[in-house]
C-alpha cells in the first residue's frame, strides 16, 4: 500500500482530502508550510497540527522565510522543495495535494490568456521525488467540496488573501468566472473534462513523436541530424513536440529557431542558440552542433562592505544590512563575500539538511545553460548563503530577533 503524504493548507478542500484520505485507510502523514505572510498564519500552523492529532497521524510542518520578501514562484519552489524532503526522509510515495475542478478551470483560462501551445489544465498526476504527485480531487468543483465538509462537520480555515485581486488567478476566481458560470452553470465540468482529453491527446502525440524520432532523427552526443523533407512532413504541433523532446534531451530550446530556419529561403542558414550550440540547415538537412565555444561565466564579484550594488552578467542587485527580525542574521557570515557562477559540490544549507544546489536548479526549473549565469552568495568560510532570485540558505532561528540582518534586494 501507498505511503502517502497529504498537503494540508488548512483551507476546505485540503481538510476534504485528508478527511478522505483518513476514511479510505491510506497509511497517510500531513504536510503545512507556514509562509509567514498573514498574521493568521501562525493560527492556521497550529489548526492544521491539530488537525493531524486528532486523526492520530503524523504532522510534517516547516516555516518559510524569504529575507527579500520572496515571490510567488520562490514560495512554490521551496514549498514542494520541503515535501519532497519529507517524502524522501520518511518513506511516503506519493503526495496529494487538494487541487479540484475550479483551480482547473482557472488555470485553463490562465493558459489561453499567456498563449500556451499545450492547454492541457492541471495533471491528475505526474512524477515527483521519486514517486508521484496525485490530485484526486481535480473532476470536483469547490461547491461540492464545501457540501461535503458541512455535511460531514468538518472545520477549516479562509484564506482572506484568496479574496485578493492582486494576482491573476484570484482577479479570474472573482471578477471573471462568475460571470461565465452565469452563463454556462456547467463549465467547470466541461473545462475540466476537456482538459483532461487534451492532456490525453497530447500524451499520445508526445508518445508518436518520440517514436518518430528513433527513426528518422540521428543523434550523437552533442549533435542531431534531421533530414528537413521528413520534419517538415509533421504538422505544426508535431514540430513543436519535437522541438520540445529535443530540448529535453540536449538542454537547449530550439523550437523556435526550427521554424525560423523553415522559413527561409536560403539553402544553407544558421542560428545561434544559447550556450555553445547552433542550429543549422544545409544540403537539406538540419543539424545542431556544439560550436566549441561556450559563453564564458560572469567574472567573479568580491564585497567587503556594504551597502554594496553588484552587476553579475545581466543580474543587478543590492546588498544592504538592516535592524530586522527576519532575514540572514550578519553575524552568521564572514567577510568577504565573494559572487560567483555554481561550481561542482555547491551545497546549501537548509532547515532539514544540506541540498546540492544543482538540484535546487532542477527543482526550479532553470534550464542547465542559465545556471552558470545565475549568481551565488558565498561567504568567506564557503558556505552558499543565497542563489540570488531562487533561494536563501536557512539560518538557525532568531525567535524574532531584531539584530543586523543582511538583506538581498
Amino acid at each position: 500500500m501507498a505511503k502517502v503524504l497529504i498537503a494540508v493548507s488548512g483551507g476546505v478542500d485540503s481538510v476534504v482530502l485528508l478527511d478522505r484520505a483518513v476514511q479510505s485507510g491510506l497509511e497517510i502523514g500531513v504536510a503545512h508550510v507556514h509562509h509567514g505572510l498573514r498574521l493568521e498564519s501562525d493560527e492556521e500552523y497550529g489548526f492544521v497540527q491539530r488537525l493531524a492529532a486528532s486523526y492520530g497521524v503524523p504532522f510534517h510542518g516547516k516555516r518559510l522565510t524569504f529575507p527579500d520578501g520572496g515571490s510567488q514562484a520562490s514560495y512554490r519552489t521551496a514549498r514542494y522543495a520541503f515535501f519532497e524532503q519529507v517524502m524522501q526522509e520518511f518513506g511516503y510515495t506519493q503526495l496529494m495535494t487538494a487541487h479540484h475542478a475550479d483551480d482547473q478551470l482557472e488555470t485553463v483560462l490562465i493558459q489561453l490568456q499567456r498563449n500556451v501551445v499545450e492547454v492541457t489544465g492541471i495533471p491528475e498526476r505526474r512524477p515527483f521525488a521519486g514517486g508521484e504527485l496525485v490530485r484526486p480531487l481535480l473532476s470536483e468543483p469547490k461547491r461540492e467540496l464545501i457540501a461535503y465538509a458541512t455535511r460531514h462537520r468538518l472545520e477549516w480555515r479562509e484564506d482572506a488573501s484568496n479574496a485578493e485581486v492582486d494576482y491573476l488567478r484570484n482577479k479570474l476566481r472573482h471578477q471573471f468566472v462568475p460571470q461565465l458560470l452565469m452563463a454556462q452553470p456547467d463549465l467547470v465540468h466541461v473545462v475540466s473534462e476537456t482538459a483532461r482529453r487534451q492532456r490525453d491527446l497530447w500524451s499520445e502525440r508526445y508518445q508518436r513523436m518520440e517514436v518518430w524520432m528513433e527513426t528518422s532523427v540521428h543523434f550523437e552526443m552533442k549533435a542531431f541530424h534531421v533530414k528537413l523533407e521528413d520534419i517538415i512532413s509533421l504538422d505544426r504541433l508535431e514540430r513543436y513536440v519535437v522541438g520540445r523532446l529535443l530540448c529535453t534531451r540536449y538542454g537547449v530550446e530550439v523550437g523556435e529557431a526550427m521554424e525560423r530556419l523553415f522559413a527561409s529561403s536560403r539553402g544553407s542558414v544558421h542560428v545561434d542558440l544559447e550556450g555553445p550550440w547552433r542550429l543549422r540547415k544545409h544540403d537539406g538537412v538540419l543539424s545542431l552542433q556544439a560550436t566549441g565555444r561556450p559563453m564564458p561565466s560572469p567574472d567573479e564579484r568580491v564585497v567587503t562592505a556594504f551597502p554594496a550594488h553588484v552587476a553579475f552578467g545581466t543580474s543587478r542587485f543590492s546588498l544592504e544590512v538592516v535592524e530586522e527580525a527576519q532575514g540572514i542574521p550578519l553575524e552568521a557570515v564572514e567577510l568577504p563575500l565573494v559572487i560567483r557562477s555554481v561550481e561542482a559540490g555547491d551545497v546549501m544549507k537548509l532547515s532539514i539538511g544540506t541540498k546540492k544546489v544543482s538540484r535546487i536548479f532542477i527543482d526550479a526549473k532553470i534550464p542547465r545553460e542559465k545556471r552558470p549565469f545565475v549568481p551565488l552568495i558565498v561567504d568567506a568560510t564557503g558556505q552558499v548563503i543565497a542563489i540570488v532570485g531562487v533561494r536563501v540558505s536557512d539560518f538557525p532561528d532568531k525567535s524574532g530577533a531584531m539584530c543586523p540582518r543582511l538583506m538581498v534586494k
